[in-house]
Parts: C-alpha cells; structure tokens; sequence
C-alpha cells in the first residue's frame, strides 16, 4: 500500500513537471527572453480554460432544452391535442420519462456523487475528482429532462458540466488535490455564471458551498473562471437579465415588519420543500420496480398536474417574470396557492422519479408565488403606503426561499440582484435572508446539499481544518439533568446521603417551578459545616447562586475552557430559548468522553474519504456491508467464497482496527468489509453478508 501511495505521487509530480515543462516552452515562444511563467499563472490559464469550456457548455445544454421542446413536446402535444386535449401532456411526460430512465440505467448507472452534493462529497473526500465521462450524457438527459416539461431547474447541470470539466482538467494534468479542488470551484463558479448571468453569485456559491471556505486563497482563480464564462455567455446569447422586473424599494420603515412576517412564514415551507424530496427519493427507491418504468410514472403524475397547471413545467422562467410584473394581478389566490403546491409536488416527484435536473429555479418559482401570493393577501388588507406592491414580496419571497433550501445566505443575495439587475430591494431582501436562515435553522439544521450528504453518514465542517472538539456539542456529551436535580428547600442534612446515592460531587438546585436555583458541591457542604452546622439550613441556602451555564449548542472546546477558567468540575446545561430550564449536565468525565467521540467521527470521515477515492479511482461501486451472525460469509476464508464477477474485497474493519485481506483471511461475524463491485452486484452481496433469516424473508 505505501509503495502504491509513493508510486501516485510520483506520477502526478511527474505529470505536473511535463505539464510546465510544456508552458514554458510555449511562453518562451512566444515571450522569448523573459521569465517562464509562475504556478500562479498556470493555474489562472487553466481557469480561463475552465471558464471558456463551462461557458461554451453550459450554452449548448441551454439550447438543448429548446431543442427537445420544439422536436419533442410540442409535435407530441400537436399530434394528441386533438384527441386527448389538455390531457395530451400526460403520455408526453410518461413517454419522456420512459426515455430517460432507460438511457439513464444504460450508460450513467448509479452514482455516487450525485448533483450538488455529491461535489461537495468529491471535492472534501476525494480531492475533486469526479468521474468526468458520464458528465456529457447526462447534461443530455437534463436538456431532454427540462425540454420534455419535468419540473427542474438547469443549475444542477450547469455546475456539474463546469465541476466535471474543471475536475478533468486536473485530473488529466496530474494535479495536486488541491489545485483539482480550486479547478472544480472554479467550474462550479462558471457554470453559475453561464447559467444565470450571474458571475458574483457563482464566485460565492463555489467558494460558499463547495469550498464552505471564504478565504482569498481560491478567490482569483475562481473570479477569473466566473468572469471569462460569463463574458462568453453574454457575447454569445442576446438578451438582458434573466429576470425584467419593475423598479420597487422600500416604501419606509413601516413595511418592515411585513417583510419580517414574509420571512417567517417562508422558513416552514423550504424546510416542508427539502423534507418532501427526499420523502420522494426514499419512496421510488422503495419500489421494486425497473428505473425506466419509475421514471415513466413519475412523468405522468407530473403531467397530471401540468394539465391543470401547465405554469409547473420546465424552469418557469416566463411565469416568474409575470409574477415579478403588472402581471401578477391576472393570478387569482387560488391559483397562487395551487403554484405553491403544485410546484413543490411537481418538482419533487420529477427528481425522487429518476428525470435530471436541479432545485434552484423551482426554489425561486416557489418563492415568487408564495411571495405574491402574500402581496396580495397584505395589499387587500393594509393601505398603499404600508403594504408594497406584491411583486415586491414576490421578490423577497424568492430569496427568502432560496436561502431556505439551499442555507447560502451570500449567494443568495447576490443572485437576486444580479437576476433582477435591479438593487433598490437590498434591503428588504437581505432582511428576509437573514430572517428566514434563523427560523429555518430552528426547524430544519440541514439545507438540501448538506442533509443529502448527512443521510450517508457525511458531515462536512466549514473550512478547512477544524478543532476535533469544536465537532462535538455541548448536548452530545452532557449527562440528561434527572440524575442531577434537587430542590432548594431540601433540608443540608440530607445532601450528603443525595451526594453518596448519586454518586456524584454536585447538584443542580432548582426553585419550585423546576427553574435552575443554583448549584451545590461538597465542598459547599463542608464551607456550611465549618460554619457554624447544618441545622435550620436547605440546599438553596448554601448553594452557589452564580452558576456558569453553557446550551447544548455549545462546542465542547468552548465548555472545556470555561471549566478552566473558573476551575469548576462541572456545568449546568440550560435550554437556549429558557436559560432557567435545566436539560443536562456537562461533567470533566464526560468531556473525556466527548473527544474520545469526536476521534470517532474524525476517523469515520477519513475512512469514508479513502472509500469516496477508491470509487472515484475504480469507477465502480464502493460499498460497506457489516456482516450478520451466520451469513454466508461468515468464518469462511475469502478466497472460498463465491464472490460475483469482478468483486474485489478492499479492506476489512475489525474492532477498530483496518486489515487489508488476503485469499486466507477468514471473514468473521461483526467484520465490516468494504468492497469494490458493480452496480449489479450490490444486492448479490448484501445477501451474502446478511444473517439467513434476513436473506429468507
């Protein structure tokens, strides 16, 4: 193994030398007698590489999905409409999805980093290096996707051409993993930028979601992929903002407090948005059914709705636009609302079915209606000058929707205006972002990327290094306070028989009403005793009232330093919202417990990086299976087993400890193997790792 590690890294120094021997041989051609260039300056070329390749794709995918429309549904749609009606759309979805589940399950299989997230998931674990081949068929699918009439957006596609061609560049060039991972945001960045005009919110994305890292250090080359997409885009496509919408500004502080109400009453429905899709996901994978055909009835669920409300179909652009206008007046409430619904449900079911596609755009469609929808509403109630004109509010709907789902506050901000190319809401609009991430942080802690990446087992910090005991909360360690609490009116006398029952130095003194008194060690026990006796006195009366608290939120590295300073053995854990109600409390011991957790998940997410690299490398399915009392691997030898073709073993975990197997190493019960297969074998080994019972039923 450290021979093969030796080895890489000698290829890739060795391929980044001959990649700069070729630069300076270019630039002393055509810049004789002076200096060859730095690494600074390959790595701006390259991005301007980048930048130029995402802008010329994310055009051509752009065209696509005009192209399907005019071949695809609208002939179809002309050819049914005279028998089936409004109802033709339905076949045309069903057919559409048909085609793309098949062609889907043909040549791009299962994924392991999927959209967004699974960039994000590539570029922390495993470098950026993403598998760059099926990039093209699956930028064909999404213009298929969106041309047919499925309910996404084109984002997703656009940032996985400009994440796949950066990714390629380095991966082909032999670069280091971080010069990958800036060559990846910097098509992350393109791919924004040539998808919605918009090269500011693209540099933030990349560097706010992809990077989670704010620093300088990627900041140029990044802006200069941004810039040089987009500066192609707009020399290539006619046409001005994404998004015409009437001038509209703060009437005065008086609408404030709408905006607010907004924001809030947004938040529940993006954490409802985020939750629904993956109810989705969960659900058509439930189905024992072939990918085509789910696709297929995905389609015609959707083409159901569509046939009520075409508005649902494709990215909505044009109903946005007339919701951001006077048009917004021709949309009833009940229509309004059903958009909300409809939308959320539309969507959801096209990317849980199998269509391709991304969440930005309907996020935005569902903002704008829910936004309007709440104009209307405060405008037939409120006078003029207290309630702004609807599209006002379908604007900060909009952001407050994003923001919501996607938990980028920065990038957020700065799509709305470059979108709109109008800035006189930025004030209303950064209120509603920063109102709606504090409500929907309180209901939902995920937005969609990092609870996708959370449902296997990922969390990814922001930036780069992070103290182990900053990944550790407060509310993770703590011991729950029941085992803790007496009341002040206990009489002394008996708090020495509480202490040696509890098995404990200290307590936590709470009122009556359950609400945090103070706190009591024995050594207040003691000060009382060498005072003069204990007779006539309670638990309250010699408690310590100024007790240091800390919330569950709070990282265990911050607690470990108050304990320090005020050279206590212990802390109360209070409730965040009621300081006085007592959840738990955090002792030194448990605080030892907490780092040896948090070691835990440090080497559970360098596990699964060499796991994310093996697939990356491999090109073939990773998968962890635990094996069961009995199973049929169990106590056999590996080289005994009957293994499905091309199935190779990569590592066994046992007891903590890795093993790297041979043809003799017996697999015993309890082992967790990480195993390197096709995708059609990951059920064959599920079976063989499960106990018989498991594999009977």
């Amino acid at each position: 193994m450290a021979v093969a590690r030796t080895t890489g890294k000698l290829y890739r120094r060795f391929g980044e030398t001959i990649y700069r021997q070729m630069i300076d041989q270019l630039w002393r051609r055509l810049w004789p007698g002076r200096w060859p260039p730095s690494e600074n300056f390959t790595l701006l070329a390259l991005a301007i590489a980048v930048g130029l390749t995402t802008g010329g794709g994310v055009l051509l995918f752009k065209h696509g999905f005009a192209f399907f429309e005019e071949i695809y549904r609208q002939p179809l749609l002309h050819a049914l409409g005279d028998t089936l009606g409004r109802w033709a759309i339905v076949p045309v979805l069903a057919l559409g999805g048909l085609i793309v589940g098949a062609v889907k399950q043909r040549f791009i299989g299962v994924e392991r980093h999927h959209g967004v997230a699974g960039i994000m998931e590539a570029t922390a674990l495993a470098g950026g290096r993403l598998r760059y081949g099926r990039m093209p068929m699956k930028a064909l699918l999404a213009s298929f996707s969106i041309g047919a009439g499925a309910s996404v957006g084109p984002e997703d596609p656009s940032v996985q051409i400009g994440a796949n061609l950066g990714s390629m560049f380095g991966q082909r060039l032999h670069l280091s993993d971080e010069r990958v991972r800036l060559l990846v945001a910097a098509g992350v960045a393109s791919g924004i930028a040539a998808a919605f005009r918009a090269p500011i919110a693209g540099v933030f994305f990349a560097l706010e979601v992809i990077l989670a890292d704010l620093s300088t250090s990627a900041f140029g080359v990044v802006v200069l992929a941004s810039v040089v997409a987009s500066v192609l885009t707009q020399a290539l496509e006619a046409g001005g903002p994404e998004l015409g919408i009437q001038n509209y500004t703060l009437g005065g502080p008086q609408q404030i407090p709408l905006y607010v109400l907004l924001a809030v009453l947004v938040a529940p429905v993006s954490a409802a948005y985020i939750r629904l899709l993956y109810w989705q996901h969960d659900f058509w994978h439930e189905r024992r059914l072939p990918a085509p055909v789910k696709t297929m009835l995905a389609g015609a669920i959707v083409g159901l709705i569509a046939a009520f409300l075409p508005e649902i179909m494709g990215t909505g652009r044009e109903t946005m636009n007339r919701l951001l206008n006077a048009d917004s007046d021709d949309f009833t409430l009940t229509v309004l609302a059903a958009l909300v619904v409809a939308k959320m449900v539309a969507t959801t079911i096209s990317l849980g079915g199998g269509f391709v596609g991304g969440m930005f755009a309907p996020s935005l469609f569902v903002g704008a209606a829910f936004g309007s929808l709440y104009g209307h509403i405060v405008t037939s109630l409120l006078p003029t000058p207290v309630a702004a004109n609807p599209a006002a509010y379908a604007v900060t709907g909009m952001a407050a929707t994003m923001t919501g789902v996607i938990r980028a506050p920065i990038t957020t901000v700065l799509l709305l205006f470059e979108l709109t190319n109008d800035y006189n809401l930025i004030l209303p609009v950064m209120l509603v972002v920063a109102v709606s991430l504090l409500v929907v942080e309180r209901i939902a802690p995920d937005g969609i990327y990092h609870l996708g990446l959370a449902r296997k087992g990922i969390r990814l910090s922001y930036g780069r290094d992070t103290d182990l005991m900053q990944t550790i909360m407060a509310g993770d360690a703590m011991t729950p306070a029941a085992a803790y609490l007496i009341q002040a009116s206990l009489p002394a006398e008996r708090l020495e028989a509480e202490f040696r029952k509890r098995n404990t130095h200290g307590l936590i003194v709470v009122d009556a009403e359950g609400d945090l008194f103070g706190i009591v060690t024995i050594q207040d026990l003691a000060r009382a005793l060498g005072n003069g006796g204990l007779e006539g006195l309670s638990a309250g009366d010699i408690c310590t009232r100024d007790v240091l608290t800390v919330t569950p939120e709070t990282p265990i590295s911050d607690a470990l330093r108050l304990i320090g300073q005020r050279d206590v053995g212990r802390l109360p854990v209070v409730d965040a919202r009621n300081p006085r109600k007592v959840v738990g409390m955090l002792r030194r011991h448990d605080i030892l417990r907490s780092y040896d957790m948090a070691l835990q998940r440090k080497l559970e997410a360098l596990r699964r990086g060499r796991q994310v690299r093996l697939a990356t490398f491999t090109r073939q399915e990773v998968v962890e299976l635990r094996v069961q009392p009995h199973a049929p691997v169990a106590n056999r030898q590996i080289q005994e087993i009957d293994w499905p073709d091309g199935t190779i073993v990569a590592a066994i975990h046992r007891r903590g400890e890795t093993i790297t197997p041979h043809g003799s190493t017996v697999v015993r019960d309890g082992d967790l193997l990480t195993i390197v297969t096709g995708p059609e074998h990951v059920e064959a080994l599920r079976q063989l790792a499960a106990a018989p019972e498991k594999v009977a039923r």
